[in-house]
């Protein structure tokens, strides 16, 4: 399990948000051709089970999974819809938060609202780690959340709403 001290959130944070969207530049002059891009993310069907059976044995909770993409990304969004998939195979339900105003840092993460989370974010979790992908765990986000709005109402967060208690950032693919 990859849990992160309450303290450390802010560091979590910077790892899972990054800086406000910025304006494209013009185009310069021709870059060098680039290389192929990369495959994008995708579970194993080992790593779906492995899921499936994590998610399957919490009976408790609302089970809800709530995911954070930014909706231009269509690689990192084919990664979140990989994941929905296999929580929806369970039972569950799922929301999706579009990110706008703000580029995500690539990679996983979850911020969990509380910090001693219901045992459903617990399985939530677990499912996470049934993977063979690196992320990042934060806890007490939701007065974290709280404390940073009121300091500066601009701070491009991610935000929860009542009820919510964790929810998936999807970044983009990190780099090779």
């Amino acid at each position: 399990m990859r849990r992160v001290l309450p303290g450390v959130t802010l560091m979590l944070l910077a790892a899972a948000c990054g800086a406000p969207d910025r304006e494209a530049k013009p185009p310069g002059p021709a870059a060098p051709a680039a290389a192929a891009p990369r495959a994008g993310r995708q579970l194993t069907d080992a790593e779906r089970a492995a899921m499936l059976v994590a998610l399957g044995g919490e009976q408790g909770g609302p089970r809800t999974a709530w995911f954070a993409v930014t909706p231009g990304d269509a690689e990192a969004v084919a990664f979140k819809n990989a994941f929905e998939a296999v929580f929806k195979q369970v039972g569950w339900t799922t929301e999706t938060q579009p990110v706008t105003g703000m580029a995500l840092k690539p990679g996983l993460s979850i911020l969990i609202a509380a910090e001693e989370p219901p045992a459903y974010v617990n399985a939530v979790q677990q499912a996470l780690q049934a993977t063979s992908f690196e992320f990042k765990a934060g806890i007490g986000y939701g007065p974290y959340y709280a404390e940073r709005k009121q300091a500066d109402p601009k701070w491009p967060g991610i935000p929860l709403v009542a009820g919510q208690d964790f929810v998936v950032v999807i970044g983009p693919q990190p780099p090779a």
